[in-house]
């Protein structure tokens, strides 16, 4: 009798443990939180339609439409993203040309099975393509447009800023703003208080300097600190100084900077 009652309690014991840490505690699993969809790409561009830019130059031409294209394929990824081009010339802050959203969604294919997500990755990519050529071909016929009006005499590249502020406080959650710039950078404005490095150019990287320092107290109310921005360059690497002044670029380098940009950097066009 002593035996089956040792024996009752001992199984009694082991049962208690057992529902104990089985959910004893009644505490709830934890939920996986799905992963955090890929950030849309907003992207700004910018051509100079000035007379400092030749696209009868076969280099300069080529160099363009293949960075246009380049810009299109790494940033058109997914719907939601976007590219948007403005002319840059005297009045560029008024040069906005067109924008284009990518309108492209895959199919879910939650529960499919291999044979039919195949079939569905090919035909998002298929689209996805369509959408791209579509946006390359806005681009390129952009680049290409010959300004026949008095504003390619002057280069407002100042203007771009406020522009960039502006569609860096409105772009929508969850996504990033990449600006490109194809000019020679050459800022050139008339008047008072502005800058023509035509006539007169930074002699030095401390003259240049010195110039962001006093110009950049002009957009104060403007942060950069979130965004991209790629310049691109008309010349080729084998260009003069006279072409492709270093301390002009300083200048923008450094202006830009203080402004909050982390680096202002050149897009490689291989």
């Amino acid at each position: 009798m002593k035996s089956l009652l040792t024996t009752q309690l001992a199984i009694f014991c082991l049962c208690s443990i057992f529902l104990s840490s089985c959910g004893g505690n009644n505490q709830p699993l934890q939920q996986v939180a799905p992963p955090k969809p890929s950030p849309n790409i907003y992207s700004l561009i910018f051509i100079d339609k000035t007379v400092s830019v030749s696209l009868k130059d076969n280099f300069t031409r080529e160099k363009y439409k293949k960075a246009l294209q380049m810009i299109v394929q790494q940033n058109i990824r997914q719907k939601g993203d976007k590219i948007e081009v403005y002319f840059l010339h005297e009045n560029t802050s008024q040069a906005r040309v067109f924008a284009m959203q990518c309108k492209v969604e895959m199919k879910d294919t939650t529960g499919l099975n291999p044979t039919d997500i195949k079939s569905i990755k090919n035909a998002y990519q298929v689209s996805l393509k369509k959408e791209q050529n579509k946006m390359q071909q806005r681009c390129i016929e952009a680049l290409l447009d010959d300004n026949l009006t008095e504003t390619k005499q002057y280069t407002d590249i100042w203007a771009i800023l406020p522009i960039i502020d502006k569609k860096n406080a409105k772009k929508p959650e969850n996504s990033l703003l990449k600006v490109f710039i194809l000019s020679d950078m050459v800022e050139s404005m008339p008047g008072l208080e502005r800058r023509d490095f035509y006539k007169r150019p930074p002699f030095s990287r401390q003259e240049a300097e010195q110039w962001a320092e006093k110009d950049v107290k002009r957009f104060t109310d403007i942060d950069l600190s979130d965004v991209e921005i790629f310049y691109i360059l008309p010349h080729s690497p084998l260009s003069t100084t006279n072409q492709n002044n270093p301390n002009v670029l300083y200048y923008w380098e450094k202006m830009l900077t203080k402004l909050g940009l982390d680096e202002l950097k050149e897009w490689n066009v291989e």
